[in-house]
């Protein structure tokens, strides 16, 4: 029993604990909330974040990519982990993932967090770092875009969805999106309650006897 649940733990910690970027699993990309992973507890911010997108235009055409840069407000302010999405954007509201992250550089820090979906990009290792570069583009020119990140400084401190770009408005439509403000951090949806109870069985020193349950979440996809 107790092999048993050695594996069933060890497979959790795989798929749960994301040094090396946050996993292609439907709840982590969904939510792109660091307590999917019970080694993060307690570390929610709801404070204004240190950090910023700083994205290099105003407005953006179809096809044509758009630089920017997750980055501390500061530059004595690092972070070791990060997942962003670009969001449609439509009056203060976020709602569907649009357009794709594309590689520009050589710059190994980043990566795609599904690689059959290539709108989420994460860190590849949890190393501290100054800013992030990354590139996207979009096939049209119909909706804005806003982008929405998840920023860790260390694994008992970070911010949900709370790092936020200035809404990029097609160029034909409008060359910027005026009188704009960033809001204040909400907290995320609670994660899934067997989560919790994993961490309560496994995160207290040592294993307790409990069923095997097999798990069948799979890390990130290659396709």
């Amino acid at each position: 029993m107790r092999i048993r649940l050695f594996l069933q733990f060890s497979f959790f910690s795989l798929v749960y604990s994301w040094p090396d970027g946050a996993p292609c699993v439907h709840a982590a990309f969904e939510s792109m909330n660091p307590l999917e992973a019970v080694e993060h507890q307690g570390g929610l911010q709801l404070n204004e974040p240190p950090y910023e997108i700083a994205v290099d235009q105003s407005c953006y055409w179809a096809n044509q990519p758009v630089g920017l840069t997750v980055q501390g407000k500061n530059l004595t302010i690092k972070f070791k982990g990060f997942a962003v999405q670009p969001y449609e954007w439509r009056n203060g509201r976020t709602l569907g993932r649009i357009g794709q992250f594309i590689r520009l550089d050589d710059n190994g820090s980043w990566q795609q967090q599904c690689f059959r979906r290539k709108d989420s990009a994460t860190h590849s290792h949890d190393e501290k770092k100054k800013h992030i570069k990354l590139w996207w583009k979009s096939d049209d020119d119909l909706r804005t875009v806003q982008f929405v990140a998840t920023v860790v400084e260390h694994i008992r401190k970070f911010w949900v969805k709370s790092v936020i770009s200035v809404p990029i408005p097609p160029c034909r439509q409008s060359r910027r999106t005026e009188n704009w403000f960033a809001p204040m951090p909400t907290a995320p949806p609670p994660v899934k309650a067997f989560k919790q109870e994993t961490h309560r069985v496994f995160g207290k020193g040592g294993f307790q006897d409990a069923p095997f349950r097999p798990m069948n979440g799979r890390g990130r996809g290659r396709g």
